[in-house]
């Protein structure tokens, strides 16, 4: 006799699913293989970035990736609580290094510009553009300067 087969079949589905898949934590982000996979590649890339720049913030956001990890192995709403203000704490931190670094970073970059002015290079020397302005008019006005209106407007101005 057969009774309602296609619920059978269904069941078998559902089963083989919840074999298969892991059930995820109710605070994890992710399903526990997908987060360890995350949390080694976020642990490789900002160790790398540490190593090359030395800034603490790298580390930081290190834990701040890897921290939640914890809530795939213990998922009671405490551990869940530790984490959260961990993560707060951590983001707080991250910030103020953020705030830190580029307060350095403008008063280094006002510091270069005061020593680029000053080496007295960069002082405006208008001489080499007035003499520039003078071959230029020569060369439109052609011999006789003397005649010319803009040499005559220009030239014999003395405030």
């Amino acid at each position: 006799m057969r009774v309602n087969q296609s619920y059978q079949k269904g069941d078998y589905d559902i089963m083989n699913f919840a074999l298969t898949a892991e059930l995820q934590s109710r605070f994890a982000p992710l399903p526990k293989n997908m987060h360890i996979i995350f949390c080694v590649i976020a642990t490789v890339v900002f160790l790398a970035l540490y190593i090359r720049k030395r800034k603490i913030s790298d580390l930081l956001w290190l834990f701040v990736c890897d921290l939640p990890l914890i809530l795939q192995f213990y998922g009671d709403s405490t551990t869940a609580a530790v984490v959260g203000v961990c993560e707060v704490i951590l983001l707080v931190a991250i910030f103020v290094f953020w705030l830190q670094d580029r307060k350095a970073a403008k008063k280094q970059a006002h510091d270069e510009s005061e020593s680029d002015d000053g080496d007295g290079k960069d002082i405006d020397d208008l001489k080499d553009v007035e003499q520039a302005v003078k071959i230029e008019r020569s060369k439109l006005a052609g011999n006789d300067a003397d005649d010319n209106v803009i040499n005559q407007a220009f030239d014999g101005y003395n405030p």
